[in-house]
């Protein structure tokens, strides 16, 4: 009979398996494996990857140029704004006005200072409540019609010159009359044919119902009348022409 093992033992008997791994490891023989694919690779893909450094070579040069021209574009942007605010001081300083920069320096001193409150008062709580249930909705208001108030004050000739021009605009265009391009005879014809569309329009417009039946009614007799008196005439025709051949054959007529 085997004695029964300690804990002792049986706690450290994992530990002397680690130990002889550890060993095995330590007096193992170091080995060099060959990638037979992979050397293949690396000896005919010279080409391959000087074509390679060469495309990312052309990719960063073309970046280059593309970041360069957007920092030219942005800085000529920045210039002709610089040059355009110049030109407007130096009108309104020629015309007598007052630069803008002092209304916008005023407008920014009035929006820090009311800022707060105009905050409160776009911010807008909203209860809504039911038998069961209680919901609170948030309502923010952006628009801001001061501002189209300080507008207004500051530039109103240029508001109504605008208005003005837009109204003189719609009225041209509703008064150039809708006629095509053509030569002159054929232009002519259009002017006639149109004149006579109106005429009709207006004739239809003015009659009746009852009226346009009776006008219906009075034109179908006239093409029946026209139509009984065509073949009347052909009958007519006919019957003297039968007469006549039997007086050219020498015929007798008895008295």
């Amino acid at each position: 009979m085997s004695r029964p093992k300690s804990n002792v033992a049986l706690l450290t008997e994992g530990a002397k398996y680690i130990q002889r791994a550890k060993k095995a490891r330590r007096e193992q023989i170091e080995e060099i494996k060959f990638d037979d694919e992979a050397r293949r690779e690396w000896l005919t893909g010279f080409s391959k990857r000087k074509k390679a450094k060469a495309e990312e070579k052309k990719v960063r040069a073309k970046e280059r140029d593309h970041q360069a021209h957007l920092k030219e574009r942005r800085e000529a942007r920045a210039d002709l704004r610089k040059k355009a605010a110049e030109n407007v001081k130096s009108v309104r300083r020629a015309m007598g006005l007052e630069d803008i920069s002092d209304y916008e320096d005023e407008d920014e001193d009035e929006e820090i200072q009311a800022g707060p409150s105009r905050q409160k008062e776009k911010i807008k709580e909203v209860e809504y409540s039911d038998e069961d249930n209680l919901a609170t909705v948030i309502i923010e208001e952006d628009f801001d019609p001061s501002l189209i108030e300080n507008i207004e004050k500051r530039f109103p000739d240029s508001i109504d010159d605008d208005n003005d021009e837009k109204t003189k605009e719609i009225k041209e265009i509703k008064e150039k009359p809708k006629i095509k391009m053509l030569p002159p005879s054929s232009a002519k014809l259009q002017k006639i044919r149109e004149k006579k569309k109106e005429e009709k329009k207006k004739s239809k417009s003015m009659e009746t119902n009852s009226e346009r039946r009776k006008g219906r009614i009075f034109e179908a007799q006239r093409r029946t009348k026209k139509a009984s008196l065509a073949r009347d005439r052909e009958g007519s025709s006919n019957s003297r022409g039968g007469k006549g051949g039997k007086r050219g054959r020498g015929g007798k007529t008895r008295r």
